[in-house]
């Protein structure tokens, strides 16, 4: 076990949130080590992605605290640390996927860090066609853009949302490989997702949601052993609550 999993990088407590006069979190309260993949994962509707914007800035929260690489709230020093994947987000269709990436790590921390190379490094990992238009990608190169900014600049923390979707086998076994060496270098990641499959192969521990709350967490190995698999876990986790 990595020894820096003493620092926490993230945590909510006791967090609720509405959409006008609905709410759609509880008492979220959950937390994130140095060092972790964490997967959440929920039916839809669970409060997966409403979690992910209220720690990220998007939504004020009504009731409780925020805690991420140390601060109390989002900033633009803060955003330089992370990096984000949302699940819908479209690139700019009038630029090149070089010309996107150039653009956005002009935002990211590390000023030391060489972004032209990282950049390159970047496309052709990712297999993207670094001059042509986003308007002329499919929906899984414009999926692997998205993904690809989320790496600028080493961040201290990923957070993922549905990263997976639009993406081939062969990708999906090459972001697996990706975020694992980030975790081994002591990135913190955060991975919303449905594919439970895929997050036991990836992630150390798991945040259940179900209707609003946190309802379980623990390590993927420990739901393993009691359960067989993260899949029965979460069935039998959900049946009960």
């Amino acid at each position: 076990m990595n020894q820096s999993l003493t620092d926490t990088v993230l945590k909510l407590t006791n967090v609720s949130a509405y959409y006008g006069f609905t709410k759609a979190i509880e008492s979220v309260s959950f937390e994130l080590k140095k060092g972790q993949v964490v997967g959440l994962i929920g039916a839809n509707g669970a409060g997966k992605t409403t979690s992910l914007k209220v720690l990220l800035g998007m939504l004020k929260p009504a009731t409780g605290t925020i805690s991420i690489l140390g601060m109390s709230r989002c900033s633009s020093r803060l955003f330089k640390r992370i990096g984000f994947a949302p699940e819908d987000a479209t690139p700019p269709e009038y630029l090149t996927a070089r010309e996107y990436l150039v653009f956005l790590s002009k935002f990211r921390k590390g000023e030391n860090i060489n972004s032209v190379q990282q950049i390159e490094e970047f496309l052709t990992w990712f297999e993207l066609d670094p001059d042509k238009l986003v308007r002329k990608y499919s929906k899984g190169m414009r999926r692997r853009l998205i993904l690809a900014q989320a790496f600028l600049g080493k961040p201290d923390l990923i957070v993922l949302d549905e990263p997976l979707n639009g993406l081939d086998p062969m990708m999906i076994l090459k972001l697996r490989d990706r975020l694992k060496l980030y975790q081994k270098q002591g990135t913190t990641i955060l991975y919303s997702s449905h594919i439970l499959t895929e997050l036991e192969q990836t992630c150390s521990d798991v945040v259940i949601m179900h209707r609003g709350s946190v309802i379980h967490q623990d390590s993927v190995e420990n739901l393993v052993k009691q359960f067989g698999s993260v899949e029965k876990a979460f069935s039998a986790k959900i049946g009960a609550a």
